[in-house]
């Protein structure tokens, strides 16, 4: 992810470094460098994309805790850094009383500088997101959302990767969503969604009694495909932080916040997952067309019986990598397992998903059987019910970097579909190239045959003593079709041998090449 800084200072030389320093971090980019306080408000007036403003605590002639002020009053989103010649307690302590997120000497290290930017500018983003993709005043309006909960039948069911699609696919849908991920101690929705995040569920797990707007702006990610992403803690052995209690607290908030919560329970049953199945609006278990995915499924709805989470009438399974072929398809599933299978299957379709899983982009996957499936799926469990009562989640994208700074644009993947007639029609001039060449030495090998058989018969016609015509005579005879028009037989009476050249033909009998193909016979004479 990148962000878009703005430096605020009237000093060359800490402008020409910074520059330096900044056109050195991939992720980061400078919008531009503004020499006086009467522009800065304007200037992010015009441009939305602004993630940290670097500002010089000589900057003028607006004192800077003046501008801080009128920045974050008019853009509570933009976080503003103050560059000082010397970081004491004082300084960060007016600086932060002004509203800036933090204070960086001018000479920061390279390190140093992306750990600052990258801190607070992910912070802006995720207000950003607040303030523009909802209000939460209007979401307590007496209105809630959905939860689903997604359950793997064991290991390597695709848990975690129908989980954010099926976020991907609701936030298409014009629905704010939030992605939880409540497999607390091997959850990996950071992998495929290639996010970092200093915050986890366990920071709201500590102040669960009181759950406001500002404590979700700092702890939730918000991902720029849409959805609005609660980590795992980053220790697993932080999970035993997360209590039942806390986890209805935390799920009855987000209900009230967002249209749809997806959370991922991954494949054990925790307190907190247990709670989670508790309240949840819908229930769905991930399994894979195999007998030991079958049983982890039953055993699993044993366990949520016996703890009286959930009752198997109220839940659904889904047939994850699904294909016409396999030997188990979901009407064996459904009289194995006994319950609810969703008519809604997952194809098979690793190859459309591997490059999105290894990037942390699935937003790329553009596979049109995947994609359907997800919307069936969002249908069939009743998560897009009813209008979306939240704004649209929304996305500031940052203006593109300069040419030649940063990192490369990431190429588009192209359409699977057609992608196979595409490769077809640019091989063919390849196919034809080598269709021409085997018919080429075919005409060739025939060529150098006629004129060795030739040869050999204008051999035994001379060796019984008959004239150099009738020798010549005898030689063409011996070539079928046209060859003998275009042959040459060399015979004197006396000679020891009989040569035959051929001009040789070139796609066809009748277009001839310049070169031609030569045979010669002795002749033993009798």
């Amino acid at each position: 992810m990148s962000y878009m800084v703005l430096l605020c200072t009237a000093e060359e030389t800490t402008s020409g470094r910074l520059r330096a320093q900044i056109a050195e971090l991939p992720d980061i980019h400078l919008s531009s460098v503004l020499a006086g306080s009467s522009s800065v408000v304007p200037y992010l007036a015009d441009n939305g994309g602004i993630d940290c403003l670097l500002l010089d605590e000589s900057f003028g002639p607006l004192p800077p805790a003046e501008l801080i002020r009128e920045v974050t009053g008019r853009y509570p989103h933009v976080a503003v850094i103050m560059l000082v010649a010397e970081a004491t307690a004082g300084v960060l302590g007016s600086a932060m009383e002004a509203g800036a997120r933090g204070v960086l000497v001018a000479k920061p290290s390279l390190e140093d500088l992306e750990t600052k930017i990258s801190g607070v500018a992910e912070w802006s983003r995720t207000m950003r997101r607040h303030i523009e993709g909802y209000s939460t005043e209007q979401s307590m309006a007496g209105t809630t959302g959905r939860i689903v909960v997604v359950a793997g039948s064991k290991g390597g069911t695709g848990t975690t990767t129908l989980a954010v699609h099926l976020a991907l696919a609701a936030t298409s849908a014009r629905r704010s969503v939030c992605l939880v991920d409540m497999d607390l101690q091997a959850g990996d929705v950071p992998t495929y969604l290639d996010i970092t995040h200093r915050r986890s569920i366990v920071d709201l797990a500590e102040a669960a009694d009181e759950i406001s707007g500002t404590v979700l702006a700092d702890t939730l990610f918000a991902h720029r495909a849409g959805p609005h992403v609660l980590l795992a803690p980053r220790d697993g052995e932080r999970a035993e932080d997360v209590s039942s209690t806390a986890t209805r607290q935390l799920l009855g908030s987000l209900r009230s916040r967002y249209d749809l919560v997806i959370v991922d329970c991954g494949a054990y049953v925790t307190d907190a997952a247990a709670m989670a199945t508790e309240i949840a609006d819908f229930a769905v278990i991930t399994v894979t067309p195999d007998m030991p995915a079958l049983r982890g499924a039953r055993r699993l709805v044993e366990m949520w019986e016996r703890l009286q989470v959930r009752k198997r009438d109220d839940l659904a399974v889904v047939v994850n990598r699904h294909h016409r072929q396999s030997e188990i398809q979901p009407d064996f599933v459904r009289k194995v397992l006994g319950f609810r299978v969703l008519t809604a299957t997952v194809p098979s379709v690793f190859r459309g998903l591997e490059s999105a899983a290894n990037t942390g982009t699935p937003s790329e996957v553009e596979n049109p059987a995947f994609r359907k499936a997800m919307g069936r799926m969002l249908r069939e469990i009743g998560a897009l019910q009813g209008p979306p009562h939240g704004a649209v989640q929304t996305v500031n994208v940052p203006a593109p970097a300069p040419a030649g700074k940063g990192k490369r644009k990431k190429k588009t993947r192209p359409r699977q579909a057609g992608q196979a007639t595409i490769e077809f029609v640019a091989m063919l001039p390849f196919i034809a190239i080598l269709v021409i060449v085997l018919w080429e030495s075919l005409l060739l090998g025939m060529a150098m045959m006629t004129a060795s058989h030739a040869a050999n018969e204008g051999a035994r016609a001379a060796a019984v003593g008959l004239a150099p015509d009738k020798v010549r005579e005898r030689a063409h005879e011996r070539m079928p079709g046209d060859w003998s028009k275009r042959s040459t037989i060399d015979y004197r009476e006396g000679d020891d041998k009989v040569t035959v050249s051929l001009r040789v033909p070139v796609l066809m009998p009748r277009i001839e090449a310049p070169w031609h193909m030569t045979a010669s016979a002795e002749v033993v004479h009798e």
